[in-house]
Order: structure tokens, then C-alpha cells, then sequence
């Protein structure tokens, strides 16, 4: 099958999303380059707030632009589960990439539930 027909398969790219569960559905992303698995993603939707929980890429794979197709993919996802807010859960204000590349998205970092603390940030869909 186009375009993936080719023996070497070591830059395709899948990307897997799923949802699950009636109320307040929770959702894992698994992206895959070639066989290998390089980035993981959670998170719930709670009313019309799609919350991100966590999501990990692998060392050796981190400023690919990896993280960026999956938060662009699940906005999207997002939109099309009628939320009105994308919401990164207890990001730390030391991880300087993260936040880097929710601010790219538009995130707004909300109070810090306790003083000096993480807090969440969050995009109005």
C-alpha cells in the first residue's frame, strides 16, 4: 500500500490515539517511528476541558518535533469533541521545554495550586 510499500520501514511514522469510557473519557497517543515506540501520551476529558496528564518522548528522539504533532493532533481532537479548553496538567515551571512548546500553542500558565508549585496551562479552543 502507498505510500509505506517499501522494505524499509524505519521512518514511518503512526500514530495511534485512543479514547475510552462514556463520562469524563480518557484517552493514551502512542507514537511509533519504524517498530519503536517513542512517545506516550495520557490525559481525560472533563467536561469541556481536554486535560493532558503526561506525555513522554524518548530521549533520543526529543526536538524532532514529535511532542508538537501530538499536541497539534489532539487540539484537534479536542475541537472535535465540542471542548472549549486544552489543559496541560502540573507542568513544572523548572521544565522549560515543555512550556516552550505549550506557550508555541498559546497556553497560558494558570496560579500554581500551592506557593512556587506546578501549576496547569491552558489553551481556550
Amino acid at each position: 500500500m502507498w505510500p509505506f510499500r517499501s522494505k524499509d520501514n524505519s521512518k514511518k511514522i503512526e500514530i495511534h490515539l485512543r479514547f475510552w469510557g462514556e463520562e469524563n473519557p480518557a484517552y493514551t497517543v502512542h507514537l511509533l517511528v519504524g517498530r519503536l515506540e517513542v512517545l506516550e501520551a495520557q490525559g481525560v476529558i472533563q467536561g469541556s476541558d481536554f486535560r493532558l496528564s503526561n506525555i513522554v518522548t524518548l530521549a533520543a528522539f526529543r526536538k524532532k518535533g514529535y511532542g508538537m504533532t501530538v499536541v497539534g493532533m489532539l487540539m484537534g481532537a479536542a475541537r472535535a469533541r465540542d471542548c472549549a479548553t486544552f489543559t496541560f496538567e502540573d507542568v513544572s515551571p523548572h521544565n522549560i521545554e515543555a512550556t516552550s512548546i505549550y506557550r508555541r500553542f498559546g497556553a497560558v500558565s494558570l496560579p500554581p495550586k500551592h506557593p512556587g508549585g506546578h501549576s496547569d496551562c491552558q489553551i481556550k479552543l
